[in-house]
């Protein structure tokens, strides 16, 4: 049995799916709607939840990723996104079973389309990005823990609050008006992709810092063109808009070397148009 925090999430959903399939019992804990009710910010709660269960593998993938509201309240951002890998990582040496903590790619600035391995020295400039490396750190505390380095897209399904695909898609079907970056780059991957890479590295005993991602750096202009073309729409309304348009400030140049990842799976990650393709199939 393994235990999926952050189970109603995007990438929790997709986890829960691939545990599923392959046979795997998977418990989900969240805030709400989940078969655990729990709050990762409840330290004694979560720690308690770990040895009560006692899971072969532990799954964060928890976080608050809203980066003004990080930005507004750090100290929200450091309990969401570090504090609980600190209790989780020590729950998980205490009963010796692997660890994974589900990290960003919001690590670098100023280089383009460049693509970063694992050893490339970070600049976190935001409190989600500071918070989330934080997170990191405690959970390499525990010589077991996988920290996973990932730019993840999917479908998650909470009215009101959609992710970035349904946004592109609802704007693509409606014609709404679009204002896409074009100097800020990812190397994004589907959540099944991801979810999958992740139990295969977990079969392989992978360790310490990966990057699960796509093979491809794309602007958030060029992935929504490819989403378009995927949906057979004409995208002939778009504006070109910049990041730094935004709030708070960004890193901007996100791309991941995924070089490790695939020599440890043996397979090759998705491209660009893979993970879109993947990414409209997999339903909710």
């Amino acid at each position: 049995m393994i235990l999926v925090l952050g189970a109603t999430g995007m990438l929790g959903q997709a986890l829960m799916r691939e545990a599923s399939g392959r046979g795997i019992k998977a418990v989900g804990a969240a805030r709400h709607d989940s078969e655990i009710i729990l709050d990762a910010g409840n330290e004694a709660a979560l720690g308690d939840a770990v040895i009560r269960l006692k899971p072969e593998l532990v799954i964060n993938a928890a976080a608050l990723t809203d980066m003004d509201a990080c930005e507004a309240d750090p100290g929200a951002a450091y309990l969401t996104n570090a504090r609980p890998a600190a209790i989780l990582a020590e729950a998980c040496r205490r009963l010796e079973i692997g660890f994974v903590y589900v990290s960003t790619d919001h690590y670098y600035s100023g280089d383009g389309d460049n693509k970063h391995d694992e050893e490339m020295p970070v600049h976190p400039v935001n409190e989600y990005a500071r918070s989330k490396y934080a997170g990191e750190a405690f959970a390499l505390t525990y010589r077991r823990s996988l920290v996973v380095r990932t730019n993840i897209v999917g479908r998650r399904g909470w009215v009101g609050r959609p992710t970035f695909l349904e946004w592109a898609m609802d704007s693509l079907e409606r014609r709404k008006p679009l204002r896409l970056f074009d100097d800020f780059f990812t190397s994004p991957i589907d959540v099944a992709s991801c979810a999958k890479a992740i139990f295969d590295l977990v079969a392989k005993d992978a360790r310490g810092v990966i990057n699960v991602a796509g093979r491809e750096v794309s602007s958030k202009r060029r992935f929504v063109r490819a989403l378009a073309d995927q949906m057979d729409i004409i995208l002939d309304w778009a504006e070109t808009a910049s990041v730094r348009e935004l709030t708070t400030h960004r890193a901007e140049s996100l791309g991941l070397d995924v070089t490790r990842a695939e020599k440890l799976l043996g397979y090759a990650m998705p491209d660009t148009a893979q993970v879109v393709r993947s990414a409209l199939k997999d339903g909710l």
